[in-house]
């Protein structure tokens, strides 16, 4: 039984590559049979993060309890499917690595608890349930909105370790930079607004 619908988008030609270099990784620590592997393909028509994660998590086949999403240049060291699983129940429903984010910066976004959406896990029929990532924030900022929507249900965003590693980018292209730099704003001024006086 396919236990987890594994998500990752590419937006150019390298991290095309890096997400078939995970997708070996995955496959090498996982049991097979217990996951599903969906890219979504940025290149030609960038939709923007939120939404290519939606495309790909509700995909008419992707049917699994867990979603899970990767970004291309994670570093998967060992199997995390069965530990993402044991951790998701009914009132936890967001689970991944928080990556060292202080609790400072948390309470300035409104969030109790917070994972990063480069490893980041939610339970199926929840993430379903509220119609997925809000796809107005096109990079950045979507996964501490979905979180905040949780905690605002009283529903719990749980971080774990995992051997799932992320270093950023040490250089980006001047494009992507300035994509980057825009959409990180415009985001943040859009989070700010949703949910002032919430």
């Amino acid at each position: 039984m396919i236990r987890a619908d594994l998500v990752t988008v590419y937006h150019n030609d390298e991290y095309y590559d890096l997400h078939l270099t995970l997708f070996d990784a995955v496959k090498k620590v996982e049991v097979a049979g217990g996951f599903q592997l969906i890219g979504v393909d940025n290149r030609r028509v960038n939709r923007g993060f939120a939404a290519a994660c939606n495309l790909g998590a509700l995909h008419p086949n992707a049917k699994a309890p867990v979603i899970g999403f990767l970004n291309p240049d994670v570093r998967v060291e060992g199997a995390f499917i069965n530990r993402v699983a044991a951790t998701l129940d009914s009132t936890t429903v967001i689970t991944g690595c928080r990556y060292g984010k202080p609790d400072l910066e948390l309470r300035t976004w409104g969030v109790r608890n917070w994972v990063c959406g480069a490893a980041l896990f939610v339970d199926r029929r929840w993430f379903e349930s509220v119609g997925g990532f809000d796809e107005r924030f096109v990079w950045s900022w979507e996964e501490t909105d979905l979180i905040r929507q949780a905690e605002t249900l009283g529903l719990i965003c749980k971080p774990i370790n995992l051997p799932i590693y992320h270093d950023s980018p040490t250089q980006n292209t001047e494009a992507d930079a300035t994509y980057k730099n825009y959409y990180f704003t415009q985001g943040e001024q859009r989070y700010r607004s949703k949910w002032r006086g919430r």
